[in-house]
């Protein structure tokens, strides 16, 4: 087995009232999710350093011409913030449906359906393919139901981040996996390390993504068989799903710590998609359930 290992660090916290991304008190849980029982004791080792990250939703699909630019800002946004920038795929809405033949293209072309429940339950709560594809969300900040500031076209995306990139970090959050290659079984835990008083309600949220996935895509008005697909979304690994798992309520002190353990079979193909799990990713995020917005993310390969 494989075991992976990384921190970050978290920013301060706001006091907000808690609510859900969603009414259904009886959110469906996940098919994948396994036994942790049978899972390894997580293992985490003494920080030096305190990272903030951030995460960048990239709301995209195959038949959406000017997606791959908002891709490009990312990958460059990416290489001018190394080592504090995750990036995250989500296929939604009516561009990413499968559309055999589309512009003209071999009859075999655009076939997949990248489209997941948990991104189309993303994509109605924060409103992205209604506004319009491309669109970007960076920690989920300035969220407004109605005027949608939340969402920003990929132009201004290097001036968005330069202006939150230096907000600093006052939690730590760990994570440590194993794979099992035999059964496709996944142990994952998360520990967090709050390092000030921070007031409000937070879920942790658990997802599993798939890098360089070659595929068609639209790039602007060219069809492109090669495309590389980046940070695919995959499924989430929280048993239930986009809302993750209550990590505290009201105030966390200073030097609370939690851990979070979670198992997960990863299947060989989502929706006939082949998953190459070598290519595959965890990434874990904190959010006010208040406010929707990320204070902290983090990112590990499955397979180191």
């Amino acid at each position: 087995m494989k075991k992976v290992l990384y921190s970050i660090g978290l920013i301060a916290g706001f006091t907000f009232t808690a609510c859900d991304y969603v009414n259904d008190p009886y959110p469906e849980t996940n098919a994948n999710v396994s036994d942790t029982t049978t899972c390894s004791a997580p293992v985490f080792p003494a920080l030096t350093s305190h990272i903030k990250k951030i995460l960048i939703e990239d709301f995209t699909g195959h038949t959406c011409g000017n997606c791959p630019k908002a891709a490009k800002q990312l990958h460059e946004i990416d290489s001018i913030y190394p080592g504090k920038i995750i990036g995250l795929g989500l296929h939604v809405g009516g561009y990413a449906a499968p559309t055999p033949g589309y512009n003209g293209s071999v009859s075999t072309s655009y076939t997949e359906d990248y489209r997941t429940t948990v991104g189309e339950l993303y994509d109605a709560t924060f409103g992205a393919s209604e506004f319009g594809l491309p669109q970007g969300m960076f920690n989920r900040k300035d969220y407004d139901a109605v005027n949608k500031t939340h969402l920003q076209f990929y132009p201004n995306w290097k001036t968005y981040v330069a202006g939150i990139i230096a907000e600093p970090s006052v939690v730590d959050l760990q994570i440590s996996s194993d794979y099992t290659s035999a059964t496709r079984k996944m142990c994952t835990a998360v520990r967090d390390s709050f390092l000030t008083t921070m007031s409000g309600t937070f879920n942790l949220v658990v997802l599993l993504t798939q890098d360089s996935i070659i595929d068609w895509q639209d790039y602007i008005g060219v069809n492109k068989s090669d495309y590389v697909h980046r940070h695919v979304l995959r499924d989430a690994i929280t048993p239930l799903g986009a809302l993750g798992e209550l990590i505290g309520t009201v105030s966390i002190a200073a030097g609370a710590t939690h851990i979070k353990r979670f198992a997960y079979t990863i299947p060989a193909s989502y929706k006939g998609s082949a998953c190459d799990v070598s290519k595959c990713h965890i990434i874990a995020f904190l959010y006010n359930t208040a406010t929707y917005e990320i204070i902290q993310c983090e990112e590990v390969k499955v397979i180191p």
